[in-house]
């Protein structure tokens, strides 16, 4: 009798788990070939090894990624979509440049974890003879010629942003492209077509800097990368640069808790083993075990936010 009664006692926490019986659709709102892409197909796979969930990506890219965002916003929040944003760009810069045709707010979204970070590099062409973060913030400030960087994202725009504003730079010589992603960004550096300078993660860099069609002028963030020990993070007027790649997983609004500890049962795990912290390794991005929580993730949103949403106040992004 009371094995009988323990297993009916069980039978509704049973009944409200929640598991996936039809595909996943992942949306990402960057171009081909992003972080948040490339990421999630590396920790999806070892995901899979344990559980046979599909998980179908769907690369929607427009408005620096709000035209993905709006469609999370807008979708069922029965655990079948989800999406893969950007910190900066949807929970800060797009209160600054695309805050007429979006439809959330930085904190409608049921954010389950963050998934990675990796800092942002700033390039050159291999011919260019800066080499230093302290020797381009010279250029920028004293130069009277034209200098134009090549930026792929709100993230890259505001680590541009910061820079100039430390190093004093001359915005009537210092320009900016922007690219659909940063990808095309560095291809942009590397095809040598004008763009001697250009911002984006480091980890998209990597192969360009390996086969050295680009040098690494300096990166983001106040620590030397093991792999990549000649990287110079970069200080400028006293200030690092504290603005990173960085990808979360979220599910629409009101997303029941079941469904987000699915998600977190899953993933975590994966995040945490072996083959994702040597393809970490490799590739330049760490695990920031503080934003494994919700709780967590917007904590470090709020941060960002004290940070870069005044910035925005201070300087014109609206060029």
């Amino acid at each position: 009798m009371k094995k009988l009664l323990i297993t009916l006692l069980l039978i509704p926490i049973l009944a409200f788990a929640w598991e996936p019986t039809k595909p996943i659709t992942v949306l990402i709102g960057n171009q081909p070939g992003s972080g948040n892409e490339v990421g999630f197909r590396a920790i999806s796979a070892v995901v899979n090894k344990t559980n046979p969930a599909v998980f179908v990506i769907e690369l929607k890219p427009g408005a620096d990624s709000v035209v993905a965002m709006n469609m999370l916003y807008n979708a069922k929040p029965d655990g079948y979509t989800i999406a893969i944003p950007s910190y900066m760009s949807t929970y800060v810069t797009n209160d600054i440049w695309q805050k007429d045709i979006k439809q959330f707010q930085y904190n409608s979204f049921t954010t389950a974890f963050g998934m990675g970070k990796s800092p942002l590099a700033i390039v050159a062409i291999p011919k260019s003879k800066i080499n230093t973060p302290a020797e381009l913030a010279k250029l920028v400030k004293e130069t009277d010629k034209p200098i134009t960087f090549a930026i792929g994202g709100g993230a890259h725009r505001m680590a541009y942003e910061f820079f100039m504003m430390k190093a004093g730079g001359n915005k009537n010589q210092v320009k900016f492209t922007q690219f659909p992603g940063p990808l095309q960004a560095v291809t942009a550096v590397a095809s040598d077509a004008g763009m001697e300078f250009g911002i984006m993660p480091i980890a998209i860099a990597l192969p360009l800097v390996q086969s050295g069609h680009v040098k690494v002028i300096g990166i983001t963030g106040e620590k030397r990368l093991a792999n990549l020990p000649t990287a110079e993070p970069i200080r400028v007027g006293g200030s690092s640069i504290n603005v990173f790649a960085a990808w979360a997983l979220a599910l629409p609004p009101n997303t029941p808790k079941e469904i987000v500890d699915w998600y977190a049962k899953n993933f975590i795990p994966a995040l945490r083993s072996t083959e994702i912290k040597q393809y970490y390794d490799a590739n330049l991005i760490f695990l920031d075990e503080k934003e494994l929580t919700p709780a967590g993730f917007n904590r470090n949103i709020e941060h960002l936010r004290s940070i870069f949403i005044p910035l925005s106040q201070q300087v014109n992004l609206l060029d």
